[in-house]
């Protein structure tokens, strides 16, 4: 194409060269379009199908069944020791396939629900609750858990401490003389969960008529001085351990020193009745360190426990009599020592009104004291 003459102002023309490009053919046009028609993308390009178009979704995974299970006890309290007059809460939490039965027992027994004993059962465990505990709820108490796959069972040892029991029996004078005499007695039946440290004597006589203390001592015997033959005297003991003072024990007999017993008349008339009474064995005895008490006794029901041990009843096996077998603990040399002694106190203790000890075993870790009943 020639040249175009493009004026610039007046009377003054330019030379511009100019060029004609050909038309875009109709493919050439439409490529930008369908360029900028086309979006991008990173990924590359997939063929679908039908069955693509549609989400699949997976099936929930089925919970399977539980399994039977027997009866567990996943919690249970220890040991307790309470104060007299306390509550005690003793909860045993199971679990397993229910249902599941619950039983308290004591002693083999089961417990029945009191004033003073309630039972609460869930599916979760059993709750048994003393309200105000005393001497009598001490003991071994039982959980057992039961259901149609089998049973278990849990243990737990209650011990309500308190001030000990009086002593037990009546105390004795003898060996009287002119002015002085030997009061004997027996220990606590209960010592309320603690040893008893000390006894306290105490003397009431016939003019004063008042009681007062007259002195406090580890055993159980003490040598009375000082007495006046004017008068006649009654003795009472009471035991101390760390929780307290006992109630005093069974007044003793009326008693006036300076008094020789009278001597036995030649010709006593015997009733049936006194010849059927047996006569009074005492023993010298020694501690069995060869034997066990269950060879010569059949050893059944308890009769009492205190922190000293335990007491059962026996039946002794040639003879079918009934004695009281006291178990001490004693698991050091020094605690078996004390109750040998103790033995060899009661071995110079010969009255009729003062508990004899019979017989007397040493196994690994007690000491069996065997006891008139």
């Amino acid at each position: 194409m020639p040249p175009l003459l493009i004026p610039l102002g007046s009377n003054q023309l330019t030379l511009v060269p100019c060029s004609v490009l050909d038309a875009p053919t109709k493919e050439n046009a439409k490529a930008p379009e369908m360029k900028a028609r086309r979006p991008k993308s990173s990924l590359p390009p997939m063929l679908g199908t039908e069955s693509d178009a549609t989400v699949k979704k997976k099936p929930a995974p089925k919970t399977p069944p539980k399994a039977a299970m027997p009866p567990q006890i996943i919690q249970f309290p220890e040991d307790q020791k309470v104060r007299a007059g306390e509550s005690v809460e003793l909860f045993g939490k199971v679990a397993g396939t229910q249902p599941i039965t619950c039983t308290w027992m004591k002693f083999r027994k089961q417990i029945q629900e009191s004033e003073h004993i309630k039972v609460e059962t869930s599916e979760n465990g059993s709750r048994l609750t003393i309200v105000a505990a005393r001497q009598e709820h001490c003991g071994c108490y039982t959980l057992l858990v039961e259901n149609k796959l089998g049973s278990r069972q849990a243990q737990v040892n209650l011990t309500v401490v308190d001030k000990p029991d009086p002593p037990a029996g009546t105390p004795c004078a003898s060996d009287i003389r002119s002015s002085s005499l030997t009061l004997s007695w027996y220990g606590s039946s209960y010592d309320g969960g603690s040893a008893v440290q000390s006894y306290s004597v105490e003397i009431w006589d016939s003019v004063d008529k008042t009681w007062k203390e007259l002195a406090t001592c580890r055993s159980t015997s003490f040598n009375v001085q000082d007495l006046l033959p004017d008068r006649e005297y009654k003795f009472r003991v009471r035991a101390i351990n760390v929780y307290g003072t006992s109630e005093p024990s069974q007044e003793s007999e009326l008693t006036a020193v300076g008094e020789k017993p009278e001597e036995p008349k030649d010709e006593v008339e015997v009733s049936d009745d006194d010849e059927k009474e047996p006569e009074v064995d005492y023993r010298t005895v020694t501690v069995n360190t060869e034997q066990k008490v269950s060879d010569f006794y059949d050893i059944e029901e308890r009769l009492g426990s205190g922190k000293f041990g335990q007491v059962f009843r026996l039946v002794e096996k040639k003879t079918g009599k009934i004695w009281a077998g006291k178990f001490f603990k004693a698991y050091s040399a020094k605690e078996k020592e004390n109750i040998r002694q103790e033995i060899s106190i009661m071995n110079c203790l010969h009255h009729p009104k003062l508990v004899q000890c019979v017989d007397a075993f040493e196994e690994k870790a007690n000491i069996v004291m065997v006891l008139e009943m």
